[in-house]
């Protein structure tokens, strides 16, 4: 973003701030992207299709953010010379814990949470389009100044703090989740605007981008960097289908609602752990197996997740735990190795962050309109007789099937780009 504004700093920002940022913002973003979905059901009594219908929203206006940072940060250059990089992160995070304090602003304010659901739909709005444009500045001050070595040790540990942070403030909301829903939204929201201190020892301008002169990287990279591109939003994709149904397989499984937000985080944990162990062991470099654990565990634990009520309590219960941990170690691989292999192959520029995080934003849209899509062909009569979670599997697999073939042509394409011959 730096380069973006003109305004460049001497040098990288103190890693200690710039991590302490991340984790405590991603405590909130994690609430409200993950978390509001059990928020919505338990305070304003919202129903799936509803759900489905405040994801989509979360991930267009994500998108509309991520990829609207840029335009608007040289537009802000362009128009005064004294807004920094800074003001303008401290600007988003107040703003997005702001969004998070609505929902039971407007509750008190109204009378009670039934006259209030709307402030649900504009908190989403609001902080999703904000944290599309918040997290590219952050990578941005995270990157600048910064190269080798020292850039993949900090993204490494920038994955496993906002990782943890996201899977910490789930386990914490839990407890509270049935008798105060909105409340957890109102202490988050005040953690966001609280960390903004944190912007002071950051400096007013991230770090010059320090271009990095890579040694010649095996053949076989280019390929992988090509398959994990392609699976990152998929794997966002996948979570998606999950999260806005998540209330409602727990219901039918009867999980008591202060359990329901841990065990639908289990996935987070099983990523954590994929990206702690990654981080430190490098035995998967330039192996084709990451992508077959990566898809396997994607396609198989949402899989197990979807059909599990069908199964009751029983049975059902373990194979929702099973396919979520199974589902978080797809999604934690494949995360892993797209991070890795764009900056090897020399392309993981920290200008590139809106594009990545506009990516992100893709798979969060695409996967409430699955559950829209499935629930409006059984209102038709499209799908006859079958039950929602088995319609959007139904969708969900054609969806993966066309993905997997483009997979393919890119791969063979990038294989012959390498001087491959294709299976070699």
């Amino acid at each position: 973003m730096a380069e973006l504004m003109n305004l460049t700093g001497p040098k990288a920002s103190p890693l200690w701030a710039v991590q302490s940022l991340v984790f405590l913002a991603s405590m909130g973003t994690g609430v409200v992207t993950n978390g509001i979905f059990f928020i919505a059901r338990e305070g304003f009594g919202s129903s799936t299709t509803q759900n489905f219908g405040l994801g989509a929203l979360l991930g267009a206006t994500y998108i509309v953010g991520a990829f609207g940072v840029g335009p608007v940060l040289r537009r802000l250059a362009r128009g005064s010379s004294s807004v920094s990089t800074r003001c303008v992160l401290a600007g988003l995070s107040i703003i997005m814990g702001c969004a998070a304090l609505l929902p039971q602003l407007a509750a008190w304010m109204s009378g009670g949470p039934e006259r209030a659901y709307w402030s649900a739909w504009v908190a989403v709005a609001v902080y999703a389009l904000c944290s599309g444009a918040f997290w590219p500045i952050v990578e941005s001050y995270l990157g600048g100044g910064r190269s080798g070595t020292r850039l993949r040790r900090a993204v490494g540990q920038f994955n496993i703090l906002w990782a943890a942070a996201v899977l910490l403030s789930l386990l914490a909301m839990g407890p509270a989740l049935e008798r105060y829903p909105l409340g957890v939204l109102l202490v988050f929201g005040v953690l966001q605007v609280a960390s903004t201190v944190l912007l002071w020892p950051m400096g007013a301008e991230p770090g010059v981008h320090m271009p990095e002169h890579h040694d010649p990287h095996p053949r076989v990279y280019l390929p992988l960097l090509t398959i994990f591109r392609l699976l990152l939003p998929t794997s966002y994709y996948v979570v998606s289908v999950w999260s806005p149904y998540a209330p409602a397989v727990m219901d039918r499984l009867g999980i008591p609602v202060g359990w329901q937000v841990s065990l639908a985080a289990i996935w987070m944990l099983s990523r954590l752990v994929v990206f702690a162990v990654m981080e430190r062991w490098h035995g998967w470099h330039g192996r084709w197996w990451p992508v077959v654990v990566g898809v396997v565990g994607m396609v198989g634990g949402i899989t197990l997740a979807l059909v599990s009520p069908l199964f009751g309590q029983g049975l059902g219960v373990p194979m929702l735990v099973a396919g979520l941990a199974v589902l978080g170690v797809g999604n934690g691989m494949i995360y892993s190795a797209a991070l890795y292999y764009a900056m090897e192959v020399g392309k993981g520029e920290v200008e590139a962050g809106g594009t990545h995080e506009g990516l992100i934003g893709v798979g969060f849209a695409g996967g409430p309109v699955t559950g829209l899509v499935a629930a409006g062909a059984i209102g038709s009569g499209a799908f006859g007789g079958l039950s929602l979670n088995i319609a959007m599997l139904v969708i969900l697999g054609v969806v993966l099937a066309a993905i997997g073939v483009l997979v393919g042509l890119r791969v063979r394409a990038s294989m012959r780009e390498a001087g491959m011959p294709p299976g070699g």
